[in-house]
């Protein structure tokens, strides 16, 4: 018969084993409920990292596209108002370089055209003293002007320029116009004429004269021709000798019969000859060989 002692302790055995229940199965449980380890808590975390950093990247690249094409728009529009002046100037694209080259071809020709001769002259020929002067205007179809250009004669106390005409006193305006095809000038007519006064005193001898004109005829059917006066001599160009055609180029006379030396009250008469009779003078030279 068992004692009360042991009875005590077979019935608290008893109820440890069943409070303890240690099964598997209960052991898988405990372990799939439990709270992550460390090491758990670290892969989690990382996955997290890692969905963050995905959509992060994925802003960024959208961000950057964003902003690359904002880049592109704005560097298109400062190339369009020409800002980014580095780039174009130090890669010009090979039209502009063409351009260019040809545009600086045509200022090197003209200025020899119009580089001017021992003594100043512009026409084509030499000389050690010039009187130059050319017609301006506002525009087409407007009142001509006198710009003298040039004067190396001893004597400048006598030295104008002007057009007049053979009609009505008053009814006459110098025009200045052909300003489409070429650099424009007075518009010269059969009636018409241009005063020159001038002064040879202080040259001891005169060798040669060349009298020129820069125009062309304006005439769409006929070339032209001019001739000139003083009170020393005269002389015309053959008839037909100016072309109508554009651009404009000197034509030149010799017209060493009507100047002589040392000669204070000169008066050179330019009028326009046949077969057009009408001229656009641009520019009038004389040209002096003297000493």
């Amino acid at each position: 018969m068992a004692t009360p002692n042991r009875v005590f302790l077979f019935a608290l055995a008893l109820t440890a084993a069943a409070c303890s229940d240690d099964s598997p199965s209960n052991r898988r449980q405990d372990v799939s409920s439990a709270d992550s380890t460390p090491l758990d808590r670290g892969v989690d975390d990382t996955v997290a990292l890692d969905a963050v950093t995905s959509e992060d990247a994925d802003f960024d690249v959208v961000q950057d596209a964003e902003v690359a094409h904002e880049a592109g728009r704005d560097m298109d529009a400062r190339v369009q108002s020409g800002d980014v002046a580095g780039d174009t100037a130090s890669d010009p694209p090979s039209d502009v370089t063409d351009v260019v080259s040809s545009d600086s071809s045509a200022i090197i020709d003209a200025a020899r055209d119009t580089m001017p001769a021992p003594g100043g002259c512009l026409a084509g020929v030499t000389g050690t003293h010039v009187a130059r002067f050319r017609w301006r205007g506002s525009g087409p179809n407007t009142r001509a002007y006198v710009e003298y250009e040039a004067n190396t004669l001893p004597d400048r106390a006598r030295w104008r320029a002007g057009a007049y005409s053979r009609g009505a006193i008053g009814s006459y305006t110098p025009t200045f116009t052909d300003t489409f095809l070429g650099e424009g000038g007075l518009e010269l007519r059969s009636t018409n004429f241009i005063d020159v006064e001038l002064s040879t005193a202080g040259l001891g001898s005169i060798s040669d004269v060349t009298l020129s004109i820069y125009g062309r005829s304006f005439s769409t059917g006929s070339s032209g021709s001019f001739s000139w006066m003083t009170f020393d001599g005269a002389g015309a160009t053959p008839a037909g000798s100016v072309a109508n055609s554009a651009p404009y180029r000197w034509y030149n006379a010799s017209a060493t019969s009507a100047f002589r030396p040392s000669n204070a009250g000169i008066l050179l008469r330019i009028t326009p000859g046949g077969p057009s009779s009408s001229l656009i003078v641009s520019r009038v030279e004389i040209c002096f060989s003297a000493r």
